[in-house]
């Protein structure tokens, strides 16, 4: 057996194991599996609820990568505008400097670099409804004037998880919801540290676990 220990990028694991002749069914995920599944099904209960309620907005994910949780937002949310930030050259040096001062992670600049937007664009069942916004956020929400009904924030890093709930948040429609990945991860911890300082700025924020074992959700009142 060969037993996949990260959900970073394990489609395309996953795919280079069977190209090199491994079959499908020697290849592992349950180790990873809720992490995989319950983000996917809260994203799809939450798009049902939202069509019964009639909670119509646009959407968001901040930290793209090779565009997996992308795919299924574009999937579930298919009449909304698709925005997605990223640098698509891996982390900022700028954002890097602030998790080695304060010891947040151990992360490098350029790290999660093997994307493009191409390759995000392809993956999507509706890249019509695509917004792609590259470079360092927030500046590359200038000029967004849209509200929004689901975001996820998945850019591991304190200052840009900071910066988008400053963006977001205010921007939500009521019944709405942030997704935060990685807040239980002890790997990076300034995405908790971003929470904490953003409730100290602003308001604090009514988080509930969706069941991955890795992240939060904020909703919006």
């Amino acid at each position: 057996m060969v037993v996949i220990g990260t959900y970073v990028g394990f489609e395309p694991m996953i795919q280079q194991l069977m190209d090199m002749g491994v079959s499908r069914a020697k290849i592992d995920i349950s180790y990873i599996a809720t992490t995989i599944k319950s983000p996917i099904m809260f994203l799809e209960r939450i798009g049902q609820l939202f069509g019964e309620r009639g909670i119509v907005g646009s959407v968001a994910e901040g930290g793209v990568f090779q565009g997996e949780f992308a795919k299924e937002i574009n999937r579930v949310f298919p009449e909304s505008t698709l925005y997605l930030f990223d640098t698509f050259t891996g982390f900022d040096a700028r954002d890097v400097g602030i998790e080695t001062s304060k010891r947040y992670s151990q992360s490098k600049p350029g790290h999660f670099n093997i994307t493009s937007e191409e390759l995000v664009l392809d993956k999507l069942l509706h890249p019509e409804k695509c917004v792609i916004r590259k470079g360092f956020f927030p500046e590359t929400t200038k000029g967004i004037n849209d509200s929004f009904c689901f975001v996820n924030l998945d850019f591991d890093l304190f200052q840009p998880i900071l910066a988008g709930l400053e963006f977001f948040v205010p921007r939500m429609i009521p019944g709405g919801g942030v997704l935060i990945d990685d807040y239980f991860a002890d790997g990076y911890k300034g995405v908790k540290e971003a929470v904490k300082e953003y409730e100290v700025k602003y308001v604090n924020l009514h988080l509930v676990p969706i069941g991955d074992g890795n992240s939060i959700c904020v909703h919006s009142k």
